[in-house]
């Protein structure tokens, strides 16, 4: 008789105690926004991806930094919202918008941490099967692009619509501009806060 006959849903759950991590050990899984530093305006270079808290840490607003004071970001004329978001050109003040201060995304601290996460983060943060998926294929890369290609990605969207709070806000255009991919830790961790919602819901009418 096949293993994979009626006792295949046994097997199956045999075999995810085994590759998964205890819940009680396992770790939240970083990302690019842990891994920022509060800097002074003068302590701003060309290309970094930059950002302010808003409304006491509600949400974050991001931009890249093209140097001498000027900033680019998904904005309407003087917020963040309205009826005519778009890419565009700002002073650092205009960006702040009223915040004390300014916070960069160290992406190079990032990239070590994604692409050398060590044993222990692997075990904790991804369980057996997540350190099986990286022997198989291997470590994940991320690109980061020069400063001055950073800027000049920035500045190929000037003018350019389409913003989207879920899909295209202004996290998904500066990550992009550094990285090539569009992501938004922001909308991350909504969607993980509403999946766990959910989960402990079914869990309690069990």
């Amino acid at each position: 008789m096949s293993i994979f006959g009626s006792k295949s849903s046994n097997l199956f759950g045999v075999t995810q105690t085994i590759i998964q991590t205890p819940t009680f050990l396992k770790k939240r899984r970083k990302k690019s926004c842990d891994f920022i530093r509060t800097v002074s305006d003068s302590g701003l270079k060309k290309g970094d991806v930059i950002g302010v808290h808003r409304i006491g840490g509600v949400y974050d607003h991001y931009g890249i930094y093209t140097g001498r004071g000027k900033v680019i970001h998904f904005s309407n004329e003087g917020s963040d919202f309205g009826g005519d978001i778009r890419v565009r050109r700002a002073t650092l003040s205009q960006f702040k918008n009223g915040a004390s201060n300014v916070f960069v995304v160290d992406f190079e601290a990032y990239r070590d941490y994604v692409e050398n996460p060590g044993w222990l983060n692997l075990l904790l943060e991804e369980g057996i099967a997540g350190i099986a998926l990286r022997e198989l294929f291997g470590n994940k890369k991320i690109t980061l692009y020069s400063p001055e290609e950073t800027v000049e990605r920035a500045e190929s969207q000037l003018g350019r619509e389409g913003y989207n709070l879920v899909f295209n806000n202004c996290e998904h255009f500066a990550v992009w501009c550094k990285t090539g991919v569009k992501e938004s830790s922001q909308v991350q961790r909504f969607l993980e806060a509403v999946v766990g919602t959910i989960q402990k819901s079914q869990t309690h009418r069990v």
